[in-house]
């Protein structure tokens, strides 16, 4: 198995971990990165379950559309069943054909979706071709390999981490992006990073990891549940740690 299946389940757990503490933090800082003003057209690439969406939509206001894309046909479907506004928009897209005119976007956000694309130099001129000249889009990429998870068993945390890479296909891909991202055409004009920190257990991640390790088969369905098994023990003593960092790129198209 290679890359998430965004099954109607596995978009109820996705769902799940977008309400989280970190999440709803790390949308936050993503809107201070965009810096929204009232009337911009937005286009949300992998909008996932539309929370940032209804976000932005809130700041740019009524007049105009903030557009949702997403592969996932069940994250749409789930978008679109809590949609109260017409303002917000939503559709099955694909990240590397976008179906939308040149140069008819003022903003594009792409949350944790570059590294999911194979060819992900695609997605950054797809990107390019709908920004209108001098404004703006901010990626957001994990580097799985900053990633790190207590356990008392390091060895098995490393095979459990090691099949769970594969739910991706460029996993560390912050390393190159500002390199793709001016290849591409686009200025670069700030990079930051949003430290995630986590001593308490939450259930969310740990369950969609499980469930993709698991369908992979290539750790034993015994060290899986044992792996799980302390997570949940490792937060009720206290000792639960996890950090986590999400690389910010800001850029802009330059004049026509």
């Amino acid at each position: 198995m290679n890359g998430l299946q965004f099954t109607d389940e596995a978009a109820r757990q996705l769902e799940k971990l977008y309400l989280t503490r970190d999440v709803i933090a790390q949308r936050s800082e993503t809107i201070r990165h965009l810096s929204l003003s009232a009337d911009e057209r937005v286009l949300d690439i992998g909008c996932g379950p539309g929370f940032l969406c209804e976000s932005m939509g809130e700041i740019v206001g009524r007049k105009v559309a903030v557009v949702g894309i997403d592969i996932s046909a069940d994250l749409i479907a789930r978008c679109n069943g809590r949609k109260t506004s017409a303002h917000l928009s939503y559709e099955v897209g694909d990240a590397t054909k976008i179906d939308q005119p040149n140069a008819s976007f003022d903003v594009v956000v792409c949350t944790q979706v570059a590294e999911y694309v194979a060819d992900v130099d695609r997605v950054l001129t797809e990107v390019f071709r709908v920004l209108k000249p001098n404004c703006r889009t901010v990626f957001v990429a994990t580097d799985w390999d900053a990633l790190v998870w207590f356990s008392d068993d390091p060895k098995r945390m490393s095979a459990v981490m090691k099949s769970w890479e594969a739910h991706c296909a460029h996993p560390r891909l912050p390393r190159s992006m500002a390199f793709r991202l001016v290849n591409a055409g686009f200025r670069l004009d700030g990079a930051a990073v949003f430290p995630i920190l986590n001593l308490q257990y939450t259930e969310a991640l740990a369950q969609l990891i499980r469930n993709f390790v698991g369908n992979r088969k290539d750790v034993s369905s015994d060290d899986l549940i044992a792996w799980h098994a302390e997570l949940e023990r490792l937060g009720k003593s206290g000792r639960y740690f996890f950090s986590s960092n999400r690389y910010i790129f800001k850029v802009s198209k330059g004049p026509a």
